[in-house]
């Protein structure tokens, strides 16, 4: 099955083993560390991330994110989320 192919459900995510978010205090900044790295993230990226606690579906984090913000572009959020995904960093967490 080709990456096209795949199909990726955005219910239920949480870390990987081994993932976890990270604020670099003489930085001030925050990270998502992994084994093989770290990404910066930006403030967007960071308020998605922490809603990922493997009990949420798509739609509650899109509620939370639309309650905490204005303007909140759905397709960007899926965006971020499928990229994690793909990466392996985010994995589907569904009891």
């Amino acid at each position: 099955m080709s990456e096209e192919d795949r199909v990726y459900s955005l219910d239920n995510l949480g870390f990987a083993n081994g993932v976890r978010l990270h604020w670099n205090e003489a930085r001030q900044q925050h990270w998502l560390l992994f084994p093989e790295g770290a990404l910066f993230l930006n403030p967007t990226a960071v308020a998605i991330l922490s809603i990922c606690d493997g009990y949420c579906s798509f739609t509650a984090i899109s509620q939370i994110l639309s309650s905490q913000f204005r303007d909140v572009d759905i397709n960007q959020v899926r965006n971020l989320l499928l990229k994690m995904l793909k990466r392996g960093l985010l994995i589907n967490k569904t009891p």
